[in-house]
């Protein structure tokens, strides 16, 4: 049987449009393509699917994961058919609703298909009066040659990101999956929580923490080797007795830090592994014989496993030091050390347990546990509100009892960041 020359022309522009035009990631057994890699956040995108359908044919409905880049937050998005991509059985358009709060690169994957990975950009729609790109001239054309009557190509209105009735009532919204930090040069460094108890006496205890990127990543600074990578941060904790009758602070520490970070892992696998090191200073702030600082040089290592759920991990973040000063603390090494270990399981928007444990180099030893768990949902799952219990026994609670053994010392309360 022969084609006809118009069908011949269809399927190799969609050949081309698919080799050239559409950004593609290539799967075992599926390919994920889009006509349009530039998405408006907060509105439907489409993908098309390429590939054979399974045994009962095409699913009705794919689960979908969202990594932004840096080890940044993963957010599950679910992907509901839409018909038949153009004349051709093996390619099939799915929508889904890209969240509001994610801006710039992330990669769109489907966790049955690993490799299927697509790089897309979420951005406001240009300018209405702006003349279109080349790409989606392109995009446009083919669309016209290779979308028959029955299969309309995409609408003005659908290519901007505002899908018909009937598909927005196929879309399924998007829900977070895991942590991270988002991209912006402003972001979380530490835990964050508000919590109640202890004794001797029972008090409030709560750290505030942040970091920020130095220099840009879209600047020239940003793009070179390893600077791209520089921040500072600043975390605050303290102790509030508010028993007493004039509710005093016992102790406050300052904590700020400049430091290099590394991604010694492709953050899009899901596994991952960051390294950062710098310098660090800790005081109380506090003058005579209740002074109390340390500056040390630091190293730090954060190493992400996830199960075959994609959503719960266990973390290892183990950390080391060395002393510059501690001109006010002579023996603190016997009681902090040169390191520590951390520990993380769970899901970022689940149940999650973490550990600290630290041994001073006279064999004291100190242990943190907290276990803390969503009540508001939130899109970066990280971010939000989380019961929060904690269980501290050891040394250094704060730096000015750093030499102060507590025993088993409970809170309770909610925390922001975890």
């Amino acid at each position: 049987m022969t084609s006809s020359p118009n069908s011949v022309f269809r399927r190799l522009a969609l050949a081309a449009l698919l080799l050239f035009v559409l950004p593609v990631a290539h799967a075992a057994d599926w390919l994920l393509a889009a006509p349009e890699p530039r998405i408006v956040p907060g509105k439907p995108f489409e993908v098309v699917v390429i590939g054979k359908p399974d045994a009962t044919g095409w699913p009705a409905r794919l689960p979908a994961v969202i990594a932004l880049p840096n080890n940044g937050p993963r957010l599950q998005v679910e992907l509901t058919a839409a018909g038949q991509y153009g004349d051709d059985p093996t390619r099939q358009r799915y929508l889904g609703q890209w969240p509001a709060e994610v801006l710039g690169f992330a990669t769109l994957s489907l966790p049955d298909a690993a490799s299927a990975r697509l790089l897309v950009e979420a951005a406001a729609p240009a300018d209405p009066g702006a003349e279109p790109s080349l790409e989606a001239r392109i995009v446009s054309a083919v669309e016209a040659v290779t979308s028959p009557d029955k299969t309309p190509a995409l609408t003005e209105a659908e290519a901007t990101g505002s899908a018909t009735a009937a598909d927005n009532a196929l879309i399924a919204p998007a829900t977070a999956s895991d942590d991270t930090v988002a991209p912006q040069a402003l972001g979380f460094h530490e835990p964050m929580y508000l919590i109640y108890g202890g004794t001797h006496p029972r008090s409030v205890r709560y750290q505030l923490s942040f970091r920020y990127r130095i220099f840009d990543k879209q600047g020239f600074i940003g793009k070179l080797p390893v600077i791209g990578g520089l921040y500072f941060a600043y975390t605050q904790m303290a102790l509030w007795d508010v028993e007493s009758e004039s509710k005093p602070f016992r102790d406050t520490n300052f904590r700020p830090s400049v430091y290099l970070q590394w991604k010694a892992s492709d953050p899009v696998i899901g596994d991952s592994f960051t390294v950062a090191g710098g310098y660090e200073h800790e005081s109380n702030g506090r003058d005579g014989p209740d002074s109390r600082s340390i500056d040390t040089w630091f190293a730090r290592a954060d190493l992400r496993y996830y199960l075959t759920d994609k959503r719960t991990y266990i973390g290892i973040e183990p950390k080391v030091w060395s002393y510059i000063d501690k001109e006010d603390n002579r023996d603190i090494q016997k009681y902090r050390g040169y390191g520590q270990l951390g520990l993380r399981i769970g899901r970022d928007d689940a149940l999650m347990f973490t550990m600290l444990f630290r041994r001073g180099t006279a064999g004291h030893n100190t242990y943190q546990y907290d276990l803390s768990y969503p009540v508001r949902k939130s899109i970066f799952s990280g971010i939000g509100t989380f019961v929060h219990l904690q269980y501290f026994k050891g040394y250094g609670q704060t730096m000015l009892e750093y030499n102060q053994r507590r025993d088993g010392q409970f809170r309770a309360g909610i925390s922001l960041v975890r």
